[in-house]
């Protein structure tokens, strides 16, 4: 089966020209709580135009819900969850276990997608989120081929992967770096993108953590004869252009038969080379196919080399160009410091101070811009002026609003069922034992799912028939029409939102809901120490990683990456660890539930990079057996108070840590300490399966009272002069 083509969609010209162009599906940031945030992005009005296009064509749209939400976001979080329950997109894709939590508990009309922020990437990461209520896994961008293939023999979940565009260097879910530079957090869609800037050591300078883009043409057969239920295009911030020949180049590959690809892929090729992008790498196929990833010698820029910045001023520079430039086209204007630039769209130039709409290589032009451009910066195109579509947008109808039914046919009567209202339409009938073609469910949900009113669409349809009737299309049809001519008359589309809203007492309910509290004399302090290190603090846990244990070993820490070929290797260290006597684990990603299955009298504790932001998200992991979990390591202090309140009992706060700000398979081309042209400092530590940048300074903060609370010795000694406090005294964005 050929698997679907999903495109990126920052906005709703971005989407249409995506479902024009040939994908099967689009995938939809709205404007807040998604990793995107700095992109344009659909408001709902567009969002449901889109959905009310795409489901004309039989396309399919998905919406990113794929950040990390505070406690006192969860309220704005639920009432988007209800609007989505109106116009009901295909799925929602999610990375934070509590918008898990809530869409499975309050609002199962809705389909969910694991996010690659949530970071799976093993087989038991997979049963796990199917477990969670999770129908396609997102996998992490650095599982290779191989592994992917064996974890599609595994399960029977969906599995969506990346094949085309821009790579992130850290493993997805876990990266601090931006967050750590200044608090604009990857993992709230507000990356600043440190990993492609020139950083310093004794052994050079490079750009020693910026990928190249991603390229699959060659490798979709590969792809459609593992199983692959998704390939998905990266660019959410990229134009329509662009957008437009990726899904046009990858179109045609899937659909050129076997005996054709050789003769189609160089169309699709040059096609492709008109999307802008860095230069290209192939997928991950194997573990070697990591050593190639980075060219750090070059600036990996993004878009085509168009000229040079020769003079700034206040309002607008000097450009002298090497290529062609229009109004309209998007640039990229890159500092020497190889710092991100500024994107602009140009509104303004002139050559030889007369206005102009081209300017050609060669020339010197004048682009005006308000924002502040050095001289010798190099500037690129990252994309060419796309049609306008603001007519055709404008004339789009919305989506109607969605309507859940239940239709039950016996041989004397039907009755529909809207479970939202409460309320049900009945009506006698005349059925006749059936032939030859009995009638059945499916003839009837697709008959009612028309309704022929612009006003409501069918949510989900279940049909209860009777076996052995049969009924004439005609009849059907006509049943159809009457139920939704009652539909009309008897309420609008105001009672199905104040309907869904009903709903909004219990969750409030259930986010209020009183923890049990830690009583001071109750607090607890585990130290994760190396297996020959001592604990600095008295009375304090002991914990050690699970390949380290000693005698010594109180808690059991399980790995934040485990590869698929590793799994059984770490199942048996979780048999040692429990046949030694260890009835405390803590978990770092949420394959290690899966692991832990079954073991009895065990206590479980989340851990970071495994993120809990609010209660929710506790709540989620609790059914699956966990204890206590930690408050994530990027909260500010309000928003770590506010959680470890709602948590109670059940909180943790990390104290004291050095922190793997990212985390890799990439094969990072530096060793030990560099450092970033603003003076930060950090260190390159290798390690057999990942490379880790941690940061000079030990994160440590004064932990609120009562509280328990975890302390890492892994990266640091106790009592380091050089300390951080990392977001707690800033506001999280």
């Amino acid at each position: 089966m050929k698997p679907e083509l999903l495109a990126p969609a920052g906005t709703i010209q971005a989407g249409l020209t995506a479902i024009d162009a040939g994908a099967d599906a689009i995938y939809v940031g709205l404007p807040r709580f998604n990793a995107r945030e700095r992109g344009q992005n659909c408001t709902l009005i567009e969002l449901s135009k889109l959905i009310a296009y795409a489901h004309r064509h039989s396309r399919k749209v998905y919406v990113t819900l794929n950040t990390l939400i505070k406690q006192s976001e969860l309220s704005d979080v639920v009432e988007l969850l209800t609007e989505l329950v109106a116009v009901r997109p295909d799925a929602v894709i999610v990375q934070d276990l509590g918008v898990l939590y809530l869409i499975r508990t309050y609002f199962p009309e809705l389909t969910i997608h694991a996010s690659t922020q949530m970071g799976v990437h093993n087989s038991a990461g997979v049963r796990m989120a199917a477990e969670m209520g999770i129908k396609r896994v997102i996998l992490e961008r650095q599982v290779t081929y191989e592994e992917i293939d064996a974890i599609r023999r595994e399960t029977d979940v969906e599995l969506e992967v990346f094949i085309h565009g821009a790579l992130c260097c850290g493993q997805s879910g876990s990266c601090l770096f931006s967050s750590w530079m200044g608090g604009w957090s990857g993992n709230r869609g507000r990356c600043k993108q440190p990993c492609r800037r020139r950083y310093f050591s004794d052994e050079g300078n490079g750009f020693f953590f910026s990928p190249k883009d991603l390229y699959s043409l060659e490798d979709l057969p590969r792809l459609v004869d593992m199983g692959i239920a998704s390939l998905k295009i990266e660019g959410r911030m990229r134009r329509s252009d662009y957008v437009h020949n990726v899904v046009t180049a990858y179109r045609m590959m899937l659909d050129a038969a076997p005996e054709d690809r050789a003769r189609t892929l160089p169309e699709a090729k040059r096609i492709l080379s008109q999307a802008l992008g860095r230069k290209w790498t192939a997928p991950f196929r194997e573990d070697g196919d990591f050593a190639d990833t980075i060219q750090h010698r070059a600036m990996g820029t993004s878009g085509r080399l168009i000229g040079t910045v020769i003079s700034a001023r206040k309002q607008g520079f000097e450009l002298e160009l090497s290529g062609t430039l229009h109004i309209d086209d998007t640039i990229r204007i890159q500092p020497p410091s190889g710092d991100e630039g500024p994107f602009i769209t140009v509104t303004r130039m002139s050559v030889d101070r007369r206005d102009c709409r081209k300017a050609r290589s060669g020339q010197t032009c004048w682009i005006a811009c308000d924002k502040p451009v050095t001289t010798g910066s190099r500037v690129f195109r990252t994309a060419s002026r796309s049609p306008d579509l603001t007519n055709r947008i404008a004339k789009l109808p919305p989506q109607g609003i969605s309507v859940d039914i239940d239709v039950s046919i016996a041989p004397s009567c039907i009755r529909v069922t809207l479970p939202a209202l409460e309320r049900c339409w009945e009506k006698s009938i005349e059925t006749q034992p059936a032939q030859k073609r009995p009638l059945d469910a499916a003839a009837v949900a697709a008959e009612f799912s028309k309704t022929r009113a612009q006003e409501f669409v069918t949510g989900s349809i279940q049909a209860d028939i009777t076996s052995g009737i049969f009924m004439p299309p005609s009849q059907l049809k006509q049943l159809r029409r009457e139920f939704w001519e009652w539909c009309a008359e008897s309420f609008t589309e105001k009672d199905i939102r104040d309907a869904n809203e009903v709903r909004l007492a219990d969750i409030a309910m259930d986010i209020m809901e009183t923890p049990t509290p830690l009583e001071p004399d109750h607090e607890e302090t585990v130290v994760l120490l190396k297996p020959s290190q001592p604990s600095p603090v008295p009375a304090a846990i002991i914990a050690h990683e699970i390949h380290a244990l000693t005698p010594q070993t109180q808690e059991a820490v399980l790995p934040e990456f485990c590869p698929e070929a590793k799994l059984p290797e770490l199942r048996q260290l979780v048999k040692t660890a429990t046949d030694s006597g260890i009835r405390r684990f803590r978990i770092t990603s949420i394959y290690g539930l899966e692991l832990l299955r079954g073991l009895p009298d065990i206590t479980v504790t989340t851990s970071y990079p495994l993120p809990v932001c609010n209660s929710a998200a506790h709540k989620a992991l609790r059914l699956h057996g966990v204890t206590r979990t930690m408050a994530w390591v990027e909260l500010e202090e309000g928003a770590a108070n506010d959680l470890l309140k709602a948590l109670g009992d059940a909180g943790e706060f990390l104290a004291y840590a050095r922190l793997p700000l990212l985390s890799t398979r990439m094969e990072i081309p530096v060793t030990g300490e560099i450092r970033d042209a603003r003076g930060a400092r950090f260190v390159v530590e290798h390690g057999e399966d990942t490379t880790i940048i941690l940061p000079d300074k030990v994160l440590a903060i004064e932990s609120p009272s009562p509280c328990h609370r975890f302390i890492d010795l892994t990266h640091a000694e106790w009592g380091e002069a050089a300390t951080s406090t990392f977001n707690y005294p800033r506001d999280w964005a």
